[in-house]
């Protein structure tokens, strides 16, 4: 018996889009609009949102070849998002689908005291260098910085169950040149 968290989201891992787990060692890449382009040629320019998402392997190559992750990108304010480049839209709209999935499971069934989401920098106080990472719980109206522990993004509490599936949409701009990396850091407490 024991309790794991996940990280999933839909794309093609090569035998059709589903929602896939994010394994271990893969990492979540954004990128600058077009074709997956890893470093400089896709770098997003300064104080631009990503254009692209993807999903790649720890020597950097891409495991979505087929279709990629769901690209949410801040829109002209706080509560709008454009979709996979398109015309920009409520971030209320956004559905399960569309977001990265955190999946607490719990053996025996636990009940959800806390759970929290957040991106760091070099200590998990910290924000990242030179990168603004926002957030949203699916169903929420608005982007919000989750930069650094104090910035967590709430994702509630549940009664007692096997699973509890929590969605986010998250949305990257560098504010300086350079390669820019930070580590996202989801916590639960089950009683």
């Amino acid at each position: 018996m024991a309790n794991t968290l996940t990280f999933k989201t839909v794309y093609d891992p090569g035998g059709g889009s589903a929602l896939t787990e994010i394994g271990v060692t893969d990492k979540l890449y954004w990128q600058k609009a077009g074709a997956f382009a890893y470093g400089a040629t896709g770098a997003i320019p300064v104080n631009e949102y990503n254009g692209g998402f993807h999903i790649i392997d720890a020597s950097n190559n891409e495991l979505c070849t087929t279709a990629h992750a769901v690209n949410l990108a801040r829109g002209t304010a706080d509560g709008k998002v454009s979709i996979n480049g398109g015309e920009e839209v409520d971030v209320s709209t956004v559905t399960t689908a569309q977001c990265l999935n955190l999946v607490a499971s719990c053996s025996p069934n636990a009940e959800v005291t806390a759970f929290t989401f957040f991106a760091y920098g070099a200590t998990e106080a910290d924000a990242p260098a030179g990168l603004t990472v926002l957030g949203f719980k699916q169903g929420g109206s608005a982007f919000a910085d989750i930069g650094g522990s104090a910035k967590a993004l709430d994702l509630g509490t549940s009664a007692s169950a096997a699973t509890h599936d929590r969605y986010v949409g998250l949305s990257v701009k560098p504010t300086s040149n350079g390669a820019k990396t930070c580590t996202m850091k989801a916590s639960v407490t089950v009683v």
